[in-house]
């Protein structure tokens, strides 16, 4: 204030804004191969994926379902804001074939660059439910080589990613670990979440 008079500037100016939550866009790609019907992955897999979608539902997200098996990828459910939805396509999924892991990855990146278009202001979120173990390339002569390409196209696009793995037995190679590490993914075991009785996604 200056002689009697008070000077405002751009700084001392406020505007009240209510922020309404956006939620997020979580794409799941999920093993639907052979091996996954194996002892009791897919059960386990599905119960974890339950879980995950009623949290998407309390936080407004929009969640996609993408799965690959035989040589073949699946959108059996587009970007939704009904993760009821999600779980009826979840409970009706048959597995069987071969693993195109490289191929689900691949998918998986489009699919994410497009949502990021269409919806720039939602983060968006990979979560990858396999053992990691492709068996079948149809870029590749090596579906282990093809998997380590498409999850290095996911890495140095920065995706936020997670990537749960399924794998059961104790002397595995740990193929999952080394395509999350690949990634950037936070790496979870199936079997450590099932243990503890809860899993919060990195949002």
């Amino acid at each position: 204030m200056s002689h009697g008079c008070i000077r405002i500037t751009t700084p001392d100016i406020r505007e009240k804004m209510r922020v309404q939550p956006t939620g997020a866009a979580i794409l799941f790609l999920l093993d639907a191969s052979g091996s996954m019907g194996a002892n009791r992955r897919m059960v386990l897999t599905k119960g974890i994926m339950l879980s995950l979608l009623t949290d998407a539902y309390y936080k407004r997200d929009r969640v996609a379902l993408l799965a690959f098996r035989a040589a073949q990828t699946e959108l059996l459910l587009p970007f939704t804001r009904s993760p009821q939805a999600v779980k009826r396509k979840l409970r009706s999924l048959a597995v069987g074939g071969k693993t195109p892991l490289g191929l689900g990855l691949k998918e998986a990146e489009i699919l994410l660059r497009r949502q990021s278009l269409k919806t720039s202001q939602l983060r968006t979120l990979l979560v990858v439910v396999s053992d990691g173990k492709g068996n079948v390339a149809l870029e590749y002569d090596d579906p282990y080589d093809e998997a380590m390409h498409y999850a290095h196209v996911l890495g140095k696009r920065d995706i936020e990613s997670v990537f749960i793995d399924t794998e059961e037995d104790p002397c595995s190679f740990g193929y999952g670990r080394h395509v999350a590490r690949v990634m950037g993914a936070h790496y979870l075991l199936a079997e450590d979440i099932v243990t503890r009785g809860v899993i919060e996604l990195p949002l």
